[in-house]
């Protein structure tokens, strides 16, 4: 136990990456001016679903190394995890009617 060498934890490169990508991911999502989620356009889906892939893996990868300190990957985490919890708000409104379901025009 004595001889074990102290590991200083450190934020790293991949903690900064996931937190901006989760950024980026949470005003994609919620802030309507650069909303590119859920707009009817596919290429905005496509983005977003692949920026919440990469934030929320790294930062899986950043919470799980032992030299990495964990806040900034946890809060990238729900940040990245924007659009998933985005849907999950969305079905709660329409199961709960909040919401209304939206009605097809002929």
């Amino acid at each position: 136990m004595e001889n074990e060498a102290c590991i200083q934890k450190r934020y790293g490169v991949i903690s900064f990456t996931s937190f901006i990508i989760g950024i980026i991911c949470f005003f994609t999502v919620f802030i309507t001016p650069i909303r590119l989620a859920n707009i009817g356009g596919m290429t905005g889906g496509y983005i977003t679903l692949f920026l919440t892939i990469a934030g929320i893996v790294l930062s899986v990868i950043g919470i799980l190394k032992k030299t990495e300190k964990k806040m900034i990957s946890i809060i990238s985490l729900v940040f990245s995890s924007s659009f998933l919890i985005f849907w999950v708000i969305i079905i709660t409104l329409l199961l709960t009617g909040e919401i209304e379901w939206p009605r097809r025009s002929n």
